[in-house]
């Protein structure tokens, strides 16, 4: 399992604006197709369309970061998102090399982001092995120690996952959250309106409540999965991330942002990928 560790601080205005991408899929070579589209091109497009926000503090991806666990898509992903200028903060995905340390990216895997008026846990539900997500005791301990925190300095804390902890209404991939996500939804009970969860995997974008905690997922960067869908099926929406605004009296916004100027057509035939 990649390690997460170590704290950043950003120095942000009273609204701290990050952006979450995630599933960018990147492959071994450059130009690598996922279900007909070139997951290269989709991230770059995105990337194109974060540098028409204003005022981004961080960006958080959220797993699946390469296709194939290959060194030369993590060293890719940093270079394409160099351009933007704001600190980036990762986590692993299923797809994601497990238990590998590549020099140069251990800043990039950070445990704690603090914001001025919030603070950003990323939790790793990669389970080496298997396409499901998993929280291990550690990471659950550190859940437990940041609500301890917030509860006690009163200050928001947005939590960050590859695998949602909850089902989102796809019957193949509620089979594929995390195991115990009703655990560490019960730790997040006590802070309630005042604890975000924002996910990955699932490419698409939905927004649930469970147990008064707000949870969402976002659009991949490349291929969309289509929403209640029983088993797997692609959609044809465009690539896209969300925006997180997070204000200094515990409120925060958020929408989702989709490519608007390229067109990525995606195999509609296509019954899966490994």
């Amino acid at each position: 399992m990649t390690d997460l560790s170590g704290e950043a601080t950003l120095n942000a205005g009273p609204v701290c604006r990050v952006i979450q991408l995630s599933d960018t899929h990147l492959m071994r070579d450059p130009g690598g197709v996922l279900v007909g589209i070139d997951t290269d091109r989709s991230l770059a497009a995105v990337c194109r369309l974060i540098a028409q926000q204003s005022g981004i503090d961080a960006l958080l991806l959220t797993g699946d970061l390469a296709g194939d666990e290959s060194e030369s898509a993590y060293s890719r992903l940093r270079d394409g998102l160099a351009a933007l200028q704001v600190p980036s903060f990762w986590l692993p995905g299923n797809h994601d090399a497990p238990e590998r340390r590549y020099a140069g990216f251990e800043t990039h895997f950070k445990r704690h982001i603090r914001c001025p008026h919030w603070d950003i846990l990323m939790l790793n539900t990669q389970r080496p092995g298997e396409v499901a997500g998993c929280l291990a005791e550690a990471e659950l301990k550190c859940l437990a120690s940041a609500v301890e925190r917030s509860l006690s300095n009163r200050r928001p804390l947005l939590v960050a996952t590859h695998h949602p902890l909850a089902g989102v209404g796809c019957q193949w991939l509620d089979e594929q959250v995390v195991r115990n996500g009703a655990e560490a939804l019960s730790i997040l009970e006590p802070l309630g309106e005042r604890a975000v969860v924002i996910s990955g995997h699932v490419h698409q974008e939905t927004s649930q409540v469970h147990n008064g905690v707000r949870c969402f997922t976002v659009p991949s960067t490349c291929v969309q999965f289509a929403p209640g869908s029983q088993q797997f099926r692609v959609d044809d929406l465009a690539p896209g991330c969300r925006l997180l605004e997070l204000y200094e009296d515990g409120r925060f916004e958020t929408q989702v942002l989709r490519v608007a100027d390229e067109s990525f057509p995606v195999d509609c035939l296509s019954t899966g990928y490994a």
